[in-house]
Order: structure tokens, then C-alpha cells, then sequence
């Protein structure tokens, strides 16, 4: 047996790991329910000011990204974004959402929001910041 370490592997290479991961998850998932959105806030010019965009993923959503224009943070759009992903996980038959954050970005905001911490990952993705996981149940 030989192994072989790829640096910037191609896509053919990623993708033929993924297929067979696939294949071997089809067994627990016969078809996989997934559905990408996007959230925005726009400001008076039509100009993007906020951004969230996540996957629902069968009875979950995890959220992928969330941005807010520097000149507009602290202004409660952050809250609005996540308040509207709630709205819509409820109207889908969400149960839980998800989310990833690094300690100088967003911890406190989520665990305000009432978001839990069910991992971290210390010293990640470099020493001194840590990578921080949160779900919340959503009430239909």
C-alpha cells in the first residue's frame, strides 16, 4: 500500500472522494434534502448594507455566513437577519439551526440570542482563536 500526499488536490481527485463518501451515505440518506437561501438588507440606494446565507439541510439550517457592512454594525441588523432565518425555519418545518464562529467574531452575539455551545475547536484554525459551534431548537 502506498499513500500519496496531494498538495492543491484537483477537482477530479476531491471529487471522486466525495462520490464514494456519498455512495456509502446514501444508505442513511436515500435522498438528500438540501436547499440553499440567501437573506439580504439593502440600504436606500439598493446598495447591499447585510448579508446570511445557509443551507437547509432536512429538518435543520445551518448558516453559513453572515455579514454586515462595517458602517451599518451594532445597529441590529445581525439580530433582524437571524430573527428572519427563524421566521422562515418555522414556515419549512425547521427544528434546529446551526452555526460556526471564531472567538473575536460572534460568540456573545449567538449565546445572546439564545444560541447553545456544543463544541470548539481550541487553537483553531491558529493558536490564541478558537472555532466555536452553537445550535438553537426553533419552536414551530
Amino acid at each position: 500500500m502506498n499513500f500519496h500526499f496531494i498538495n492543491s488536490p484537483s477537482k477530479t481527485d476531491i471529487g471522486f472522494i466525495y462520490n464514494k463518501l456519498h455512495e456509502f451515505n446514501t444508505e442513511f440518506f436515500e435522498t438528500l434534502k438540501e436547499s440553499d437561501f440567501c437573506i439580504f438588507a439593502k440600504g436606500i440606494n439598493g446598495e447591499y448594507i447585510a448579508g446570511l446565507y445557509g443551507k437547509i439541510i432536512f429538518t435543520v439550517i445551518n448558516i453559513n455566513y453572515l455579514w454586515v457592512s462595517e458602517s451599518y454594525r451594532c445597529q441590529g441588523l445581525s439580530k433582524a437577519l437571524i430573527e428572519k432565518v427563524e421566521i422562515e425555519a418555522k414556515n419549512n418545518g425547521v427544528e434546529k439551526l446551526f452555526v460556526e464562529t471564531y472567538t473575536f467574531q460572534a460568540v456573545e452575539f449567538y449565546s445572546k440570542l439564545g444560541f447553545k455551545e456544543v463544541g470548539r475547536y481550541t487553537d483553531y484554525p491558529k493558536s490564541g482563536i478558537d472555532k466555536v459551534m452553537f445550535q438553537k431548537s426553533v419552536s414551530n
